[in-house]
């Protein structure tokens, strides 16, 4: 052999292999070096996953990569977008997934039990109410009594909104009564179809309106062993269904086919079930029945949780998903932390060839049906208003976690320039809601007659809005009254911080707005007021002092507190978060890189907490002359939301987050400090209760007693005068003339 043909062949040896390497990293996954990059959300329990398994799996050569996910739908955005290659979804992140066209591919299926299906579905029915010959459905169950296994803070058991309503849906016609919310229709329907129930739980999540619902329907608590038929009642949830049905005070249940076996002592060995089966049937959806120790017949089932990939990267995938064995479930290498971190309880079950979600999901009874309900028509929705790309993107896709769990109105999400264009836009009704901070109530209340229906409530004073007079420690200045004369340096004009002091010091000082306004501090900074109709002189004494750029005055917390800082103002009104966040160096400016010692002067009337006032971090506005009903709709709506998607459920992973990052932000249309949202009644409850000088009950109560901007104008001072003044000035003027 020629050397030329030896070097032709190894030309080529090395070509091919060159090759083979080439076509791998470019047909494996998206992290460094061709690397499959899977993305996990962290359970809010005490066990992190990522934190304790995703080290494996860089220490050993894995070929993967863990991404961290805020949440479910953060992981199927990210996988759309080809920054991650895989991750373990429910099915009901699988419909989202559908609904927002991300082309994805199931690959596996992740059982814990040797059958085709996650949940199955019956129904089961006392025998005293079947007929002696076969009959439809709704003669089988019309005006008897359903033990309804009840609703509660968790998604998915007993049931979800969606699937159980889905349940109904097959036997009770829908309601659309105009003047009811869509689920007090959903009630009245229910108690008009059935002589009495047992719905133990919580039917919306705001308590006022759970109890006015309850107080309206009574024959939905009439078979429940309470007649106020909460949690805490004996026929409440899956085995609470069961007894009801077994004791007697109801004739039928859906239940799952686990817990109706179990409960009856199906296939078990157990010498003493709770219940014997002799005297009950598994009712079938076509009205048909059989005993209990037949095959069943399902009304409903749920698949598995699956892998799902994205088409570039499936074969290595299912490839990788499907080599998973039961050993590696005890491996402490690598193969052992990824079924650690994808939550593995025995070998995948692979999908050959995989499908799309929608496929998928076809083989399960009832269960995509269940999301392709028809509404009512004409369809309802709530309108929310979003100032940026990033709040609108966000806004819809709550609005389709929502949808998923039957959160009904949806949402429906528009885009406006600012605050102010979105609170005329809910004035003009093209819009229903909008949420922003307590710098909007002033505006929204005397501008556009709206009133916050729900508030974004933190029990951490610290992370409120509060308002603070922080002044240098090397002042002569101890108490509130040595702010008089002083330079004083507010966010903005017209917001919390302003009225807020200004309240104070003319119910401290006993004077009027005009002086409290223009006597009483010797300079002051309030941006925002040249955006308001008034004159240039009023411009110019309340902006001179502000921070400007490019011609613009320079407004917010970070300015009036620079301009302490840097000595051009004596006394900033900020909050306790801003002025932390500078005392911890978490401030990236130039002007904060040198900490100034600084101290806050407090109120007589709050020595303990130290604040002129406090607000709640948020507030979902809304028209103040709304219907009764449409109040109740639009905070069932955002309170269900809260529920499902905020920080209710601490030991699993959900599919949104309300208040987390979204796209790497904080504080994108919800603050990422909320606990709960709260309707006014919270203002009412402890601690809100013994907190004083809170802004918004002060505000809501009486918007009169604050400066306008009509107080500026010099007659204003004459009209506010005290009495004895006047008096005075008349008998002088009557003097002189005389």
């Amino acid at each position: 052999m020629s050397i030329t043909v030896i070097k032709m062949k190894l030309f080529c040896f090395i070509f091919f292999c060159v090759g083979v390497r080439l076509v791998q990293l470019q047909g494996l996954g998206s992290g460094s070096d061709g690397n499959l990059r899977v993305c996990i959300v962290e359970g809010r329990g005490p066990l992190k996953r990522g934190a304790t398994f995703c080290p494996l799996l860089d220490a050993e050569d894995s070929g993967l990569e863990c991404v961290l996910g805020s949440d479910q739908l953060d992981c199927l955005r990210r996988i759309s977008k080809g920054t991650v290659d895989f991750g373990v979804f429910s099915p009901e992140d699988l419909i989202a997934a559908q609904w927002a066209d991300i082309d994805v591919l199931v690959t596996n299926e992740l059982r814990n039990r040797h059958r085709p299906f996650e949940r199955s579905v019956v129904a089961v029915v006392n025998n005293r109410i079947l007929p002696e010959h076969e009959s439809s459905l709704d003669a089988v169950l019309r005006n008897s009594s359903l033990c309804h296994p009840g609703v509660g803070v968790n998604t998915l058991r007993p049931l979800s909104d969606t699937l159980s309503g889905y349940l109904e849906s097959l036997i009770i016609p829908r309601a659309c009564d105009s003047e009811l919310t869509l689920t007090e229709n959903r009630l009245k329907a229910i108690g008009e179809f059935f002589n009495r129930a047992c719905k133990a739980g919580p039917w919306v999540p705001d308590h006022d309106g759970d109890l006015e619902l309850k107080r309206k329907y009574r024959s939905l608590c009439a078979a429940c062993a309470s007649p106020d038929c909460s949690m805490e009642d004996k026929y409440w949830g899956p085995i609470g269904a069961l007894q009801c049905l077994a004791e007697g005070a109801g004739d039928a249940m859906w239940g799952e086919l686990d817990d109706v076996l179990a409960y009856f002592g199906i296939n078990s060995t157990a010498k003493s079930p709770p219940m014997s089966p002799e005297g009950f049937s598994f009712l079938c959806r076509d009205g048909s029945y059989s005993p209990l120790d037949a095959p069943p017949c399902t009304w409903l089932q749920r698949p598995w949780p699956v892998v799902i990939a994205k088409r570039k990267a499936v074969h290595d995938v299912s490839k990788l998903i499907s080599s998973l064995k039961e050993e590696d479930l005890f491996n402490n290498h690598w193969r052992g932390a990824l079924t650690a971190l994808l939550e593995i309880r025995q070998a995948p079950t692979p999908l050959n060839p995989p499908r799309v979600p929608l496929d998928y999901l076809a083989s399960a009874k009832g269960f995509r049906e269940a999301y392709s309900q028809s509404g009512c028509d004409p369809p309802r929705h709530i309108t929310l208003c979003t100032t940026t790309l990033l709040e609108k993107n966000k806004c819809e896709w709550l609005s389709e976690a929502g949808a998923v769990y039957g959160v009904n109105p949806p949402l429906q999400c528009i885009l406006r320039d600012d605050h102010t264009a979105c609170l005329r836009a809910i004035h003009s009704r093209e819009s229903d809601v909008s949420v922003a901070n307590g710098d909007a109530i002033p505006t929204a209340m005397r501008d556009f007659n709206l009133r916050p229906l729900l508030f974004e409530v933190t029990p951490i004073v610290e992370k409120m809005d509060t308002v603070l007079a922080y002044v240098r420690a090397d002042a002569v200045i101890s108490n509130m009254a040595d702010l008089r004369g002083k330079r004083a340096a507010f966010p903005r004009y017209d917001g919390v911080a302003w009225h807020s002091v200004l309240r104070y010091i003319q119910k401290k000082e006993k004077i009027n707005c005009y002086d409290a306004t223009f006597n009483y501090f010797s300079e002051i900074c309030a941006p925002g007021v040249e955006k308001h109709n008034t004159t240039s002189e009023i411009v110019d004494k309340f902006t001179s002092a502000c921070y400007k750029e490019d011609g613009r005055v320079t407004g917010g917390e970070m300015a009036a507190l620079r301009a302490l800082v840097e000595g051009r103002s004596d006394v900033a009104f900020i909050s306790m978060k801003t002025f932390n966040m500078y005392q911890n160096k978490l401030i990236m400016e130039p002007w904060a890189s040198t900490i100034v010692d600084i101290i806050s002067i407090c109120p007589e009337e709050n020595t303990k907490y130290c604040y002129i006032s406090w607000s709640n971090i948020g507030h979902i506005f809304a028209a103040n002359n709304i219907t009764e009903m449409r109040r109740h709709e639009i905070i069932t709506v955002f309170t269900k939301l809260d529920q499902l998607f905020g920080k209710h459920q601490p030991f699993h992973s959900v599919m949104f987050t309300m208040y987390g990052q979204f796209n790497h932000q904080l504080d994108i249309l919800f603050h990422n400090n909320t606990k709960i949202l709260a309707t006014e009644n919270i203002l009412n409850m402890h601690p809100y209760s013994s907190m004083p000088l809170n802004f918004e009950r002060s505000f809501l109560n009486n918007t009169s007693d604050s400066c306008q901007i009509t107080d500026l104008a010099p007659s204003a001072a004459y009209k506010m005068a005290p009495m004895f003044l006047l008096l005075i000035s008349a008998l002088l003027t009557h003097i002189l003339s005389s």
